[in-house]
């Protein structure tokens, strides 16, 4: 039996709404830009609150780990690997909740995002995984928070999904996503 005492859920130290209200708030066109304006934001909070974010961060994630965004981000970067789709959904929620959710609905919802993106950006923002950590450190002046994070009841697991899709059938990933096949499948971003 462990000795540290348990937290319960981190699910309300924040609001899905505020969590959205500080990605908002944090954009940027360059991801280190929006990594600082994330930490810059967090660390003025709670580390509850921080927690809080990190818990919605995380429930984002996981609610965008999906095959059919996994192809939609497979067609349009040329291939991706496991890190590249953590990457690819960070990027996403980088984007705000209205992109966020259109794309959770309907992936080829992404072709207008990126047919406006600049020529050198490319839609993966690892950096954002990152903010949590960094605000609890310049907040608290302390470096446990992963101790502190294994404290708490929620915390996600990796789940593991079924692609609908297969690499080397280009036809299942028009399928999926037919849009986003039709402008990225021969010249990927």
């Amino acid at each position: 039996m462990s000795d540290k005492m348990m937290r319960g859920s981190r699910e309300n130290l924040m609001s899905e709404d505020k969590f959205w209200e500080i990605i908002e708030l944090s954009k940027a066109d360059d991801p280190q830009d929006q990594l600082d304006n994330l930490v810059e934001q967090l660390s003025a909070m709670t580390a509850d609150d921080i927690f809080g974010f990190d818990y919605q961060l995380d429930k984002h994630l996981e609610m965008s780990y999906n095959s059919d965004l996994w192809a939609a981000a497979y067609i349009v970067c040329g291939g991706c690997s496991d890190d590249a789709f953590d990457y690819f959904r960070a990027w996403l929620v980088s984007k705000g909740r209205d992109v966020f959710e259109k794309a959770l609905e309907n992936p080829d919802s992404l072709l207008d995002v990126f047919e406006a993106m600049d020529d050198a950006d490319f839609p993966e923002n690892e950096e954002i995984l990152y903010a949590t950590l960094d605000a609890y450190d310049e907040a608290t002046g302390k470096e446990d928070f992963y101790d502190v994070l294994d404290t708490f009841e929620d915390n996600f697991q990796i789940v593991e999904i079924e692609l609908t899709w297969d690499e080397d059938d280009p036809k299942t990933l028009a399928a999926v996503c037919p849009n986003l096949f039709e402008r990225y499948y021969d010249d990927p971003l």
